[in-house]
């Protein structure tokens, strides 16, 4: 083992797994999977193992108790396996039970590398009051050997919040941030088929967008609200009611959590994609619909909106929505292109090569 993968288990995490176990040595990359959705089994391999924390699911001070009693096991796997590793990989850094490790540790951060999730990074912004354990996570995420993001913006942040003294690592790092070439035909429709967020997490600010669309609710729009991933019932519920006061049948919330080839068919099917983050979020998302030439709005304050301005593709300000319109079709196609060039597996085996060998 050269290479360790520290990371919880999310939807794109197997993609990942396959896609660094055919274009490298699998005998050089460890994947060490923490907790993460149990909904989504992990890939069977030799160099993964899914370590999952039992009373996880017990809520208040008996869940604390019982991970606290589990930490000892949790440790002596993670020390055994950075203490044999090179480089160490944080996929998102989370949870505090890793961010405690690395600061009793410290010594494995001078090979560990942080990639940015995003939450991970704006976190910072949600402190309220002083807590010992915020110089533990300022010391440990401004003291890495390395931070990888495709998004320059976010190291900028990471060097003004915790001192970031290590070295940027350009990278759209997941096969699912990927082109995604059209290989399905066009449906006929009548209305105008519009997404509402990534996921059902209240950061995606679905009441904000309902906002601004309700002076469209006489058009003929279908709007599809992605609700089967993240949040909880009751906040959905919330969501829901309102979508249904002020749409009526014009609103479909989606509950059931796609596969991966299902959910592309179902982007593919869109006309416009909006999202009100108000931090870096949802980008796998983003390049897919960029690369199916869909309209997207987002905030102009986010991280993401520079970046891809600097690409030279046009995207419609969340901030300054006035009409729901797509895009010019020959604007779509130059954001096609550029997608297609920027987001291609060879540029993403580059990059990931230049990250394992510098």
């Amino acid at each position: 083992m050269k290479y360790l993968h520290i990371m919880r288990n999310d939807k794109f995490i197997n993609p990942f797994i396959d896609f660094i176990n055919k274009n490298f040595s699998k005998e050089k990359n460890t994947f060490f999977i923490i907790d993460g959705l149990e909904t989504i089994k992990v890939v069977n391999e030799k160099n993964v193992e899914w370590y999952i924390s039992k009373g996880r699911k017990l809520k208040g001070i008996l869940k604390k108790i019982v991970l606290f009693l589990q930490l000892p096991i949790l440790y002596i796997k993670l020390f055994n396996y950075c203490r044999k590793c090179e480089k160490i990989y944080l996929h998102g850094l989370f949870d505090p039970r890793i961010t405690t490790f690395l600061y009793i540790f410290r010594f494995f951060l001078k090979k560990s590398y942080w990639i940015m999730w995003g939450g991970d990074l704006y976190s910072y912004n949600d402190r309220k009051k002083k807590s010992f354990f915020y110089k533990i996570e300022d010391y440990v995420k401004g003291n890495m050997k390395g931070y990888i993001s495709y998004i320059k913006g976010e190291f900028k942040l990471a060097q003004e919040y915790f001192k970031a003294k290590g070295k940027f690592y350009s990278s759209f790092t997941y096969p699912s941030n990927l082109y995604k070439k059209n290989e399905i035909g066009r449906e006929k429709k009548e209305e105008l088929w519009i997404q509402i967020g990534n996921s059902a997490d209240p950061s995606n600010n679905h009441f904000e967008i309902l906002e601004k669309l309700s002076k469209f609710k006489d058009m003929n729009i279908k709007l599809f609200c992605i609700l089967s991933y993240g949040g909880n019932e009751e906040y959905n519920k919330k969501v829901i009611d309102k979508g249904i006061e002020v749409f009526n049948d014009k609103f479909y919330p989606v509950l059931d959590f796609m596969k991966f080839d299902e959910y592309m068919k179902f982007l593919f099917l869109l006309d416009i994609a909006i999202f009100a983050h108000n931090r870096q979020q949802g980008f796998g998302n983003i390049t897919s619909l960029l690369s199916m030439k869909k309209t997207v709005y987002i905030k102009e304050t986010v991280t993401t909106y520079e970046t891809l301005k600097d690409m030279g593709i046009q995207i419609k300000s969340f901030d300054k929505f006035v009409d729901l319109e797509k895009l010019d079709n020959n604007v779509l196609e130059n954001n096609r292109k550029i997608i297609e060039e920027s987001f291609s597996k060879e540029k993403l085996v580059e990059q990931w090569k230049n990250i394992f060998e510098n």
